[in-house]
């Protein structure tokens, strides 16, 4: 079967789906929330507009108590399941072009959500389309279950699984990682850190949005202070004068990869730290710079799932306390609440964290990774191995399910960023990759 040329005849029309989808605003919304629409307005927009579509290429559609859009099509007992999200993070730092307002110069299309994980996720959906027009579907079912909360936890799958005690996959992947394939994924867990400390001048801070992002603006209110303002020009920080104190900027990345960004925090807290000669500001700022955690005591490496990571997404400070989230990913060597109480025990701070997101491990060698991954192979001729990652997944909340895709190794990630971006050849071979492993795995003896 030639997978390219099933896919062809579906390009221009997954392309103009995908434009669609990309102008539908999906950010979680307290104010909008209600027991229908349990992320909010915008983000049950988005699930109903993926119903919608999903029902026009002859899906059938649940709508899943407003959590998710549950979308299937085939028949027969075994069943392929494919996890991907409508929800995206919020829209911060300077775009190009409207977030919601997708535009594709030189061959990639720009918006939020175009990598993480509409794009994917129209792929993966065309995919199943292109099989099922083709008669290929044969003897079993292939169920797309797109949820509205995986930026913010995936209560979105849990009440899917737990309270709807819906069927699991026999076999299932989500579109929302790396190519070739992800077999493990570190846990993951916030700690929500305080400390009481006066800093001179200052009346309040605030800054980042999400807790596993890079914070990369920070607002602060204070009196005017020349000599500080001088020390930071001196200091060749980056900032921006307002008419009630100040800006710092900084560079968002996504939390699993945090020392690729620029934390405006950490900037923030040192700068602070050490122009008003404060030692536990100072320190907060330069040993949390050091993101694996080898400057506090806090760092582990394993084998498989490799570095701790730290992540410093939200602050805020007023009255003297100052609060911000440590995004902390680990490996399956790691104890977190061991990890939190020394992070406390180093700053001086008070933490807590709620449930831990696992650790997730696949053996490389089991049938369902061997088939999506001679998918992968033989429509790319790419025979990299599998691979680890600190991001974390659907696959933990979804029985018999990896995450593959839609991430090629040539592209640099731009997740949770400003001008997130997809190239449309990556696109297009995705939605190959998927019919090819889609109807390899619908083949593979259950036993």
């Amino acid at each position: 079967m030639n997978y390219y040329s099933l896919m062809k005849k579906y390009k221009e029309e997954m392309i103009e789906s995908l434009k669609a989808f990309l102008a539908v605003p999906s950010i979680y919304s307290e104010k909008t929330k209600t027991k229908e629409m349990p992320f909010g307005k915008d983000v049950d927009n988005a699930l109903k507009h993926i119903a919608k579509l999903g029902e026009k290429l002859g899906f059938s559609v649940d709508y899943c108590d407003g959590y998710a859009t549950e979308l299937t099509i085939g028949e027969g007992k075994k069943m392929i399941g494919i996890f991907a999200h409508a929800d995206v993070v919020p829209t911060t730092g300077t775009w190009t072009h409207g977030p919601f307002e997708p535009v594709i110069e030189k061959g990639n299309i720009y918006a939020r959500g175009s990598s993480d994980d509409k794009g994917p996720l129209i792929a993966a959906l065309y995919a199943t389309k292109a099989l099922f027009d083709k008669g290929l579907l044969k003897g079993y079912r292939v169920r797309i279950v797109v949820g509205g909360d995986e930026e913010r936890g995936s209560k979105c799958l849990i009440h899917y699984f737990e309270a709807m005690k819906k069927e699991g996959p026999t076999y299932g992947f989500t579109p929302d990682s790396d190519f070739p394939l992800i077999y493990g994924e570190k846990g993951i867990v916030d700690f929500d850190t305080k400390l009481k400390v006066e800093i001179p001048n200052v009346t309040s801070i605030k800054g980042g949005v999400v807790s596993n992002a890079v914070c990369d603006k920070v607002d602060v209110v204070m009196e005017k202070d020349a000599e500080f303002i001088k020390f930071l020009t001196e200091s060749k920080i980056k900032y921006i004068e307002n008419t009630d104190g100040l800006t710092f900027i900084g560079k968002a990345v996504h939390g699993s990869t945090p020392k690729l960004g620029v934390n405006a925090a950490l900037i923030c807290l040192k700068a602070l730290g050490d122009f008003y000669n404060i030692e536990k500001l100072s320190r907060i700022g330069d040993k949390l710079s050091d993101t694996s955690g080898k400057s506090f005591n806090g760092y582990s490496r394993s084998k498989l799932l490799h570095d701790t990571t730290y992540c410093v997404g939200i602050i805020s400070y007023e009255k003297g306390q100052l609060e911000f989230s440590v995004n902390f990913r680990f490996n399956e060597l790691v104890n977190a609440e061991e990890y939190r109480a020394n992070f406390d025990k180093f700053f001086d701070t008070t933490s807590s964290m709620g449930e831990p997101s696992k650790v997730l491990l696949y053996d490389p060698k089991c049938k369902m990774v061997k088939a999506m991954l001679k998918a992968y192979r033989l429509e790319t001729f790419d025979f990299s191995k599998p691979l680890t990652t600190g991001g974390g997944t659907y696959a933990k909340h979804a029985p018999n399910t990896v995450a593959f895709g839609a991430l090629f190794a040539h592209t640099a990630s731009s997740m949770h960023e400003p001008d997130e971006y997809m190239p449309l050849k990556d696109f297009f071979m995705a939605s190959v990759i998927y019919a090819h492993a889609i109807k390899l795995l619908g083949e593979l003896n259950e036993n």
